[in-house]
């Protein structure tokens, strides 16, 4: 989100200059002027994707943690019940 917003005012700035420098009819319009440095905020950007996969992929270990136990304990569980499984 930070970065698609960044990047959507990097493009609508300049000309935003350009609409107030023709409404002022003063001086000389370079888009360099009206140029920001978002520079800043891409790295807030790629910091926050970055720690969002790291947290994804942490999570995602814990996810198959939780599946191989219970995996285990189901394996358990129809270890000490099949004998009442063939009765049925």
């Amino acid at each position: 989100m930070i970065i698609t917003i960044s990047k959507m005012i990097e493009e609508v700035i300049p000309k935003l200059g350009y609409a107030a420098f023709q409404s002022a009819a003063a001086g000389s319009y370079t888009p360099s002027d009206y140029q920001v440095n978002f520079a800043l905020n891409y790295w807030i950007g790629a910091i926050c994707v970055l720690g969002g996969v790291i947290c994804l992929l942490a999570r995602m270990n814990w996810v198959q943690n939780s599946i191989r136990e219970m995996n285990i304990r189901n394996k358990a569980f129809d270890e000490t019940h099949a004998d009442t499984r063939e009765l049925k």
